[in-house]
């Protein structure tokens, strides 16, 4: 029967079938991978960001660190290697006011200032 439908079938459909058969077996392989692979990545990334959390929570209760602009930005530019393995840490008052931002760290304020002599070459 598969091979009397095969046999009736133009080139072009033939082709079609035949990636479409390809294509199956390929997506199904790689839903079976994602679905394997993906919760192991996540769960890594769930340990590391909870690390992090209970690391900024210690240092902030052992030196002290009020909910402050000013303490907060201290804080963020002291111990800016907390913050390395994550994308981005936003510190919130009990207001939900903005206190804080690790986007911040990467700026330096000297890169923004004109230099006011003048270079002879």
């Amino acid at each position: 029967m598969f091979n009397a439908l095969l046999k009736n079938l133009s080139i072009l459909k033939k082709f079609l079938f035949v990636n479409l058969i390809f294509f199956i077996i390929i997506g199904t392989f790689t839903i079976l991978y994602l679905n394997n692979v993906q919760p192991n990545l996540i769960k890594k990334k769930a340990v590391n960001h909870i690390q992090i959390i209970d690391n900024t929570i210690s240092h902030i209760d052992r030196l002290r660190i009020e909910f402050n602009d000013q303490d907060i930005r201290k804080f963020l530019f002291s111990t800016r290697f907390l913050f390395q393995n994550i994308d981005r840490v936003i510190f919130f008052d009990n207001k939900y006011k903005l206190v804080g931002d690790t986007d911040t760290l990467d700026l330096d304020p000297r890169s923004f200032s004109q230099r006011l002599d003048t270079i002879e070459l």
